[in-house]
């Protein structure tokens, strides 16, 4: 592979989706901050690692939190009530892959209209964008190395893009 370019096909045990209501997002963000030991959550379009799960802020007081913890889905949704946010476990319906390698944001920027450069986007920035008419969501772990998810009903023709598309760089 170019540049020695890796493409690398990952599941996690367990991926959340938590989606705070408008007037309790202060409420559910203090829970989780303090549910996993944290000062702080991720703001919007980033997330951080901590102890092996990454924990995403798409919008205002909706996360996504992947992890290989099989049980996080049910302490999730113990410490958080219903009255204050949405706990939906997605682990099912997300399958992902991990590009590496100097060539990924090019290859990533065939379909992306997003400079993925250090100058314009940060390492630890999340985006959720589409690829191939895909809906993805983009990490981007460094400026050669992205986890990417989509659903699992279209991962299979995602993987075969990426594939094709690594080609032009051979």
């Amino acid at each position: 592979m170019p540049n020695d370019l890796s493409i690398n096909k990952i599941r996690f045990k367990s991926t959340v989706l938590i989606k705070s209501w408008p007037d309790t997002i202060e409420n559910t963000t203090s829970i989780i901050s303090s549910h996993f030991e944290l000062h702080s959550l991720p703001k919007v379009g980033a997330f951080l690692i901590q102890k092996n799960m990454y924990i995403a802020a798409l919008s205002p007081g909706h996360y996504m939190i992947i992890s290989d913890h099989q049980d996080l889905y049910l302490k999730l949704s113990k410490i958080l009530s219903s009255e204050n946010a949405a706990v939906i476990d997605i682990s099912e319906s997300r399958r992902g892959l991990r590009l590496k390698g100097a060539d990924a944001p090019l290859i990533l920027n065939k379909e992306i209209a997003i400079d993925l450069s250090n100058k314009t986007t940060s390492d630890f920035a999340v985006i959720q964008t589409e690829i191939h008419s895909i809906g993805v969501i983009v990490f981007k772990l460094s400026a050669e190395d992205f986890l990417i998810f989509s659903y699992s009903s279209l991962f299979e023709s995602f993987y075969e893009w990426i594939i094709d598309a690594k080609k032009e760089y051979e």
